[in-house]
């Protein structure tokens, strides 16, 4: 690969775009060598990537040694940003904590102290049960100083859940906070606590009794002369369970090195290389923080590139977007396409009492659909190209689709295009490749430095999810086309998936919990467009006659409220006596989905 300055802006450009992304495609392990050796390694690399499909198997940066709060922290301070602001948090209460990367740093290294000194080391797990707040960005940066690997779960999910996900990762303590930022508000530390025997408990804030705080666990923690950790560039970084209705925990595991690489050089192309002026210093963080693409965004990516993080601690109102965007210094934005159907609701016709505009809001974990980018213009960006589309998932950890903040490079409901040095493929059920317009398969026939492992146990069942379709190809599940010009277009899932608030949902898991209740015989969810995004629908067949529905209705809710979670509570739920179905017994799920619309009864 001939010489690329890295440091230098991308090609504002279509056709030169084109170029660079070919030209990383054909030099991929230098363009990817060279990513990676723009942070600090603890040893050098051997080699790029080891990598074979069959199998399936890829390890990216071989022998090398990196530490992931270092680069996120230390190598940040030495550039001479140790008083630049790294954390920013906007209280309920009204007020606003801030920690400069030199405050970040103290209070990271006292707590893998005091973790070092509970006799934590490297390989052993911990769990992570915050929601957006200062407290889970220090403990996963004391985990991975000491190369610890961490789990974040939901505080969308009840105690029964967080507790098996605790034990299922075998981890050996778990961070929780103030009950108040759980869905399960009624005494859910407690109900975990029940559920987890002897494992120590620590609370980010407010004490309960028995229960210490992380402040109590840090008093007598020493920080002098704690030495980081020189964790294996495949060593794991964390965690991300997605399925729990399965006989196992299915989910995926991120390497520290390949990661933190993709995390970095993503973020870097999308919210400062694309631009010639205007580059953001902070990032609006609202994705929960259980999720992969928030690590990749709104944790790690971030960090290593000095850019600092903002946090809310509430339902994010216009009046606090307001106040971010006033006192916060040039602040993007990263969140769901919800957000901004939700402030569109509270703004009705008006606009934002500041003159000031995110330089770049960045948008995943649904479909961004034009009209939402076309409210966003000139009400929360000078510029509809400055609403940017990344297609992540959790088994892609980042970005591997997307659009960038300047006009050639960007589509109103776009998905944008393949990342620097990963290159997507459309292929049609026979496995070959599709023209240009054509619907098909997204699948990649070769590994990204993010890419995961599977979770303990699950090997088989991801081999078998992921690279059975289209052997020697990941396949994604996503249905998608190109246009003449390169720009990738979402055309649907492939699979039973429903996403609500940003949390996916395999229908046919959600059946098959409810019909494990006694009231029900037969439940269908369909997947139906709300305000705000996708909600669920269900239509249940009882297994005898029903004298008051409302109360069977409340009764399922609350049941599925306690088996997955209060997120995944459907809208609706219809009662009917039977399913339209076809002779042979199929469902007519298209009948289902008209009458989920209103378009349709059930007659």
């Amino acid at each position: 690969m001939e010489s690329t300055d890295l440091d230098q802006k991308l090609p504002a450009r279509l056709d030169a775009f084109r170029r660079l992304h070919r030209h990383t495609l054909d030099h991929r392990e230098q363009f990817w060598a060279a990513q990676a050796k723009r942070l600090q390694w603890q040893t050098a690399f051997s080699c790029v990537v080891k990598e074979d499909f069959s199998r399936p198997m890829a390890s990216w940066f071989c022998d090398g040694q990196i530490n992931a709060a270092q680069n996120a922290l230390h190598r940040i301070i030495e550039t001479g940003k140790g008083e630049a602001p790294a954390l920013v948090f906007y209280q309920k209460s009204g007020h606003i904590g801030t920690l400069t990367f030199n405050e970040l740093k103290d209070k990271v290294l006292r707590l893998a102290a005091a973790f070092h000194r509970a006799g934590l080391v490297p390989g052993d797990r911990i769990a992570l049960n915050l929601p957006n707040c200062p407290e889970f960005v220090v403990s996963a940066l004391a985990a991975a100083y000491l190369g610890i690997p961490y789990l974040p779960i939901g505080c969308h999910l009840p105690p029964s859940l967080v507790a098996e996900d605790v034990i299922a990762s075998k981890a050996k303590l778990i961070i929780m906070a103030n009950s108040t930022a759980y869905e399960e508000k009624n005494d859910h530390i407690l109900k975990v606590r029940a559920l987890l025997d002897d494992l120590t408990i620590l609370i980010s804030d407010e004490k309960l009794e028995g229960i210490s705080t992380l402040e109590e666990y840090m008093t007598e923690a020493d920080p002098s002369g704690i030495e980081p950790a020189c964790p294996q560039a495949d060593h794991p970084l964390f965690a991300v369970y997605e399925n729990r209705l399965a006989d196992k925990h299915v989910g995926s595991v991120f390497p520290t090195g390949g990661f933190l690489v993709q995390a970095h050089a993503s973020f870097d192309d999308i919210f400062n290389k694309a631009l010639v002026q205007d580059t953001p210093q902070m990032i609006v963080n609202t994705l929960d923080m259980c999720s992969a693409p928030t690590q990749a965004y709104g944790l790690w990516g971030a960090l290593t590139n000095g850019t600092g993080i903002i946090l809310i601690d509430e339902d994010i109102r216009v009046n606090t977007i307001e106040k971010i965007l006033d006192e916060q210094p040039n602040p993007a934005l990263l969140c769901r396409p919800n957000l901004i159907s939700e402030l569109r609701e509270q703004l009705g016709q008006g606009q934002l009492n500041t003159a000031r505009r995110f330089p770049v809001i960045a948008c995943c974990g649904n479909a961004l659909p034009p009209r939402l980018v076309k409210y966003a213009d000139g009400i929360l960006v000078n510029g509809p190209e400055r609403v940017v589309n990344l297609w992540v998932q959790n088994k892609s950890g980042t970005a591997l689709l997307n659009s960038y903040p300047t006009p050639e490079l960007n589509r109103p409901g776009a998905l944008g295009f393949g990342a620097l040095g990963v290159e997507p493929l459309i292929m049609s059920d026979f496995g070959e490749p599709c023209k240009t317009n054509i619907s098909g398969n997204l699948t990649f026939a070769r590994s990204w430095p993010a890419m995961p492992t599977a979770t303990m146990g699950t090997t088989e069942h991801f081999k078998k999810t992921y690279f059975s379709k289209f052997p020697g190809s990941f396949f994604t599940y996503d249905g998608v086309r190109s246009d003449k010009d390169g720009f990738f277009w979402f055309m649907g899932r492939l699979d039973d998936s429903i996403k609500v608030k940003g949390q996916s949902l395999g229908s046919s898991l959600i059946e098959g919990v409810l019909t494990a209740h006694p009231l029900v015989d037969e439940a269908v969810i369909i997947s139906g467009q709300g305000n705000s995004g996708e909600e669920i629908v269900v239509f249940m067949v009882p297994r005898k006659t029903i004298q008051d529905e409302q109360k069977c209705i409340d009764r399922i809710k609350d049941y599925i409220a306690e088996k997955i979670g209060r997120f995944a509570v459907p809208e609706k739920i219809i009662i009917t006596d039977q399913l339209p179905k076809t002779p042979t017994g199929k469902l007519f799920r298209s009948v289902l989905r008209r009458v989920a619309a209103g378009e349709a009864t059930l007659d």
